[in-house]
């Protein structure tokens, strides 16, 4: 625990999103905002605030505004529901004109958004705006699940500052697997899961990076999966439970124990004689990794989205 760690979550998609997530020296530590960076990229643009997200946007970005804020408050909603009684400190919602621009800032290639915690920001460069601009379902569709799962990042950091735990303490698939059921378990799908990677592979950064190259496995529908079984067997309580226990100054095995009253052994393995053998698709919702993935022919989209921690990186 006091770890610095920079976490990065990249999400290929029709382009590739990637939000960067800098997690302060003390759980309870505010980031703190508005360096020089900052200040240079925000003077140019217009700002409105909607509950505790300073906009700050273009002409060009006015018309996605009042949808920006119908997907903040149904993100606020759920994530109130996920993380009960939270409390949220300010952060900036920057629309970025350009590619250019955007990795400009960022120091990023080929990137169409990102979440800081270092720097409160979430960061936006919309695709399809012609399609968004007239409603196209699909087009919104997309856009709410990325800024959602954006947002339930942040909500989930928040949260963790508030238990005074430390984002390290949990392994990626839990931080993962919860964006992806908050972004995505509304929804529809058809699609199993390729294989079940052991979870002591889904816990460090070096693990990810390995297990993400595989062309047998879809860590990030596992993730989702992960989830989506505590849910189904305790409730969506549980996802607090096994923060609120961790924090209590245990193993992320004990909290997890504790709040599921099972082993995580246990667990894992009745996950995997489920899904070792479920190789035919089920009606479920679908997580969001799956919404542009193009083998998902039915549904016309999917989603691939990978974390990655490195730890001691100067944020």
């Amino acid at each position: 625990m006091g770890k610095r760690v920079k976490a990065a979550l990249v999400l290929l998609a029709a382009g590739i999103l990637f939000a960067a997530v800098f997690h302060q020296d003390k759980a309870g530590d505010i980031p703190v905002s508005g360096g020089p960076d900052t200040q240079e990229l925000l003077k140019s643009k217009e700002m409105t605030r909607f509950r505790q997200v300073s906009m700050y946007y273009s002409e060009r970005e006015k018309p996605l505004l009042k949808l920006t804020k119908q997907t903040l408050n149904d993100a606020a909603d759920l994530n109130r529901m996920l993380f009960q009684n939270l409390r949220l400190h300010g952060i900036d919602l920057v629309f970025f004109s350009s590619p250019k621009e955007i990795e400009a800032f960022s120091k990023l290639s080929n990137i169409t958004g990102f979440y800081s915690d270092e720097t409160r920001m979430i960061g936006l460069l919309p695709e399809e705006r012609e399609r968004l601009l007239k409603g196209e379902g699909f087009a919104v569709f997309l856009y709410e699940r990325v800024l959602i799962h954006e947002y339930t990042h942040y909500a989930f950091h928040e949260k963790l500052r508030e238990l005074g735990s430390e984002p390290e303490d949990y392994p990626l698939w839990f931080h993962e697997g919860v964006a992806e059921w908050a972004a995505a378990h509304d929804t529809a799908y058809v699609r199993a899961l390729p294989s079940v990677v052991p979870f002591a592979k889904l816990k460090t950064d070096r693990q990810w990076q390995k297990m993400r190259e595989e062309d047998e496995a879809d860590i990030y529908l596992q993730s989702y999966y992960m989830i989506d079984e505590l849910v189904r067997k305790k409730g969506k309580s549980v996802i607090l439970d096994i923060m609120k226990e961790t924090a209590e100054g245990h193993t992320f095995e004990q909290g997890f124990k504790a709040a599921v009253n099972e082993d995580i052994s246990q667990f894992e393995e009745e996950f995997r004689r489920k899904y070792d053998h479920e190789k035919t698709a089920l009606c479920d919702p679908m997580p969001f990794s799956l919404l542009m993935n193009g083998s998902l022919l039915s549904c016309a989209f999917g989603w691939h989205l990978h974390l990655a921690l490195d730890r001691g990186v100067k944020g």
